[in-house]
């Protein structure tokens, strides 16, 4: 139990019980933060690690998808939900 990363079980619970509920802008909100602690780290990693000084375009082409499929999902969920 002392090496458990509760931040990350809390996480993963947090997205079963979005999904359960199909609340789609709580994944957004994932996906802009992946977004921006790549920008942060300058690394993504999607099937494997791209770092920003070896591989720019591909870093920022994932970054970009990753912050425009999250702002969207956020959007797109919350449009409906809130009109």
């Amino acid at each position: 139990m002392k090496n458990i990363k509760w931040f990350t079980a809390v996480a993963l619970v947090v997205l079963a019980v979005a999904s359960y509920y199909e609340w789609y802008w709580v994944w957004g909100v994932l996906f802009v933060y992946w977004a921006v602690t790549s920008i942060q780290g300058g690394q993504a990693f999607i099937v494997e690690t791209i770092t920003r000084r070896q591989n720019p375009v591909l870093f920022w082409f994932i970054t970009a998808m990753w912050g425009g499929f999250g702002a969207w999902y956020v959007w797109a969920d919350l449009t409906w939900r809130l009109a």
